[in-house]
Order: C-alpha cells, then structure tokens, then sequence
C-alpha cells in the first residue's frame, strides 16, 4: 500500500519547515531510524526541499493511526512539538497517494507550478534512497510511473512553457520595489537557485557580485556568462558588501545562518534581501532587519506573485488534472498486469491452444487418426510442461526483485502475450542519471 505524509509551503509555515529539512548528511541516520522504529514501513523516500518535507512510503498496512503515528516519530526525532506538526501534515494513502506523488513530480503541487526543479530534486531523492537500500521494487514502480505522468504533461501541455521559478518570482518581486536605486546585487550560493537569480538579475541590466565558499566552483559558470557585469568573490569579503549592495539574495545549503545579525551594519542604503533558503540563511527576525533599514522577503513572501502565476495556467492545469486522472488508472492496470500467476497461466494456455491446433490439423490431413487425438495432445501436453518448468521457477523466483518489472515484461513479449506497457524499460535508468 502506498502512502504519504506530506509537510508543505501550503500548510506549514517556513519556521516549522526549516525545523524538519534534512541535509543530506543526515540522512542515511534519518531512513534507519525510522524504519527501526516503524516496522510496517517496508520501503521509504525522504524527498527535502525548501518547499516540502515528504516521506513517500510503501507500507505493509496502512490505516491513517499508522501515519498519526509517523508524525509523531517524525516530531520526536527532529526535537519539534507534534502539536505545532499535526495540522501541517497531509497524509495520503493508497489512490491518493499515487496522485499526490503524480502532481508532485509534475509540478502541480509545486509553490511555483510548472518549474522543473521538483523533478531533478525527486529523482535524487530516490536514487539516494534506492542505492542505499531504503526502497526497492514497489516505490521503484511508483516514482518511474510519476516521471513517465510528468514527461506526458509536459510535452501534452504548456504548463512548463516560459517556466519561473523561484529565483525568478523573487527577481520580479524586486523589479516591482527597486525605484530608482543602482541596480546592484549580491547573490550568496552557486546552487542552482543562486545560479537562477544570477542569470534573472543579468537580464534585468543588473551588476552582479557573487558570493561562493569556493572560487574554482563557480569560476566556470561566471565564464559562461560572458559579461563584464559579473563578479565573483569568496566569503571573506561578505560582511563588508552587505553595507555596499542595497540588494542581496541568498540560497546556500547551510545548516546555521551565514549572515549572522553581529555582521549587519548600519548602511545608508535602503535595502531589500531576499532569504531563498530552508533553513534561512540570514539571522533575525523581520522587525529586528527592518530596525536597521532592511526589508526583508523569505520564499513564502511571495505567494501573490505566486498566485498570479497560477491565475495564468489555470486552462494547462486543467488538463495537466485530467492526464493525471488518467495515468492513475493506467498505473492500476499496469500493476495488475505484473501478477506473475496470470502471466504463467497464459504462457501455458498459449502452449496449449498451439499444440491442439496442430494435432488438429494433423488430423484434416491424414498424418493422425481421429482416435489417436487425445493421446498425441498429452504427450504434446507433457513435453511442453517440461520444457516450461524452469522458466515457471525462474519466473517466479523473481517476481519481488528490483529488475523483476523490467524480466516480466520482457517476458511478455517473448510470448506474445498482450499488450505491453514498456513504462519499466523507458524510465528504468532515471536513478542513474
């Protein structure tokens, strides 16, 4: 049985989500646990963004005082209290899981809908957990179905066409409170989101100052910019460009604040930071930023901009809903069509049904007598059920591992037996890219 409990920007403010994310260095420690204490979990996918907080689950049961109690543990182990969780938490089973996983993947569900970050970030989420032993054949089917339902939807709609981001939203946020200040921004990270903001700002005639731990990793991507309006600089210069640069985006993969509230000096700038990290990156509260002339926006800030964006595909929603609808059910019936008893019953039945047809044809011609029918059927019978008997234990020797989709289906083939549904074969790798 699939099943989700979900911790979102929809229900849990960014406070109690940055509390929960889990850096990548904790989370081998984070499956173990879990899976020590929550017997019934037989498969799991920890999927951390800056947006969401997720544990895609395959369960030997499932009731929803199962997932109560997940919360809880989830709670306890990351020192929060269940009471400030519970109503954060939106728990999925069985269909709806599938679904929820379905928009995930296609961006349905996503703060900023039709970005592509989400699929990237829930491919390594999987691959983590697939090498690492934590997921095996059911989430491996569950997660290369979601690709294949947001691979149709973006090819059979235009919800990702002239894609934002988050990146994006921020810089148009800005756009809209910049006046006439110089166009001077300080971008903290090289990561993906950081990058974004850096080509964003670019095209909106900015100077750009990038901040990075590491020269040599962002030396490239600057260099590829091809612009004379970049520059890059280590960490050591960020406290004095926090008072030089009215503008600053952050978006590092810190686990403690970089700018702490010691390194905030007055400036006679009036200045606006954008925090696009989980955990924050910039230390202090709101009021305590706005005290020395800062305006301060985190990613939940820009909902309206967000909600804008939605207003504009809601027609591509529409019918990004209906394909989801539809691969719901295909799942179904694909899931039915892996049964390893049916798929023996027909190989044999097909051996059957060619051996009565050709004794009867043997018969028109003359090359057997009518008497002789049944006896030729069983020998025919016989040896067709010796020749079948190891693949019969092969075939169902491999049924509950990994590759075991991909051997079935090929097997199908083989045979000739039906439809076939090559979803196993085309998203197989994905883990691997």
């Amino acid at each position: 049985m699939y099943a989700v409990v979900s911790f979102s920007y929809k229900h849990l403010e960014i406070a109690l989500r940055e509390q929960i994310a889990l850096p990548q260095d904790k989370m081998q420690e984070f499956y173990a646990s879990l899976k020590a204490e929550i017997s019934e979990i037989e498969e799991c996918i920890v999927l951390s963004t800056c947006n969401r907080f997720e544990l895609i689950m395959a369960l030997e049961r499932w009731d929803e005082a199962l997932l109560v109690r997940i919360v809880q543990w989830v709670a306890g182990y990351q020192g929060v209290s269940y009471e400030s969780l519970k109503n954060g938490a939106m728990l999925f089973g069985g269909k709806e899981a599938i679904g929820h996983i379905f928009e995930v993947a296609s961006s349905l569900d996503s703060l900023v809908v039709g970005e592509t970050q989400i699929t990237g970030q829930l491919k390594s989420a999987y691959k983590f957990s697939y090498e690492n032993g934590f997921c095996h054949k059911e989430l491996t089917r569950l997660i290369h179905f979601a690709f294949k339902c947001a691979a149709m939807i973006r090819t059979q709609t235009q919800i990702s066409k002239n894609a934002i981001s988050i990146s994006s939203i921020a810089v148009s946020q800005l756009m809209l409170l910049c006046g006439d200040t110089p166009k001077k921004a300080l971008v903290i990270g090289a990561g993906e989101m950081g990058r974004l903001c850096v080509r964003h700002l670019l095209a909106h005639q900015f100077e750009v100052k990038l901040i990075v731990r590491h020269l040599e990793n962002a030396r490239e991507f600057v260099e590829s910019l091809d612009t004379p309006s970049i520059s890059v600089a280590s960490f050591g210069d960020l406290q004095s460009d926090l008072c030089d640069y009215p503008y600053v985006f952050t978006a590092t993969g810190a686990q403690n604040a970089i700018i702490t509230k010691a390194m905030i000096a007055p400036s006679a700038l009036d200045r606006i930071w954008f925090d696009l990290a989980l955990p924050r990156d910039i230390e202090g509260s709101r009021e305590e930023l706005q005290g020395k002339g800062i305006s301060l926006y985190v990613i939940d800030d820009l909902q309206e901009l967000m909600n804008a964006n939605m207003q504009k595909r809601q027609g591509e929603l529409l019918e990004a809903h209906k394909i989801i609808k539809h691969q719901i059910q295909e799942f179904e019936i694909w899931l039915k069509g892996l049964e390893v008893e049916p798929l023996i019953k027909s190989f044999r039945e097909k051996a059957r049904t060619c051996c009565v047809g050709e004794v009867d044809r043997a018969i028109q011609k003359g090359y057997l007598q009518e008497e002789e029918r049944e006896n030729v059927i069983r020998i025919l019978h016989n040896a067709f059920n010796k020749f079948l008997h190891h693949p019969t234990i092969y075939i169902k020797s491999i049924q509950e591992k990994p590759e075991g989709d991909f051997i079935l289906e090929n097997v199908k083939k083989l045979f000739d037996l039906g439809e076939q549904n090559t979803t196993q074969m085309s998203y197989k790798c994905e883990k691997d890219q």
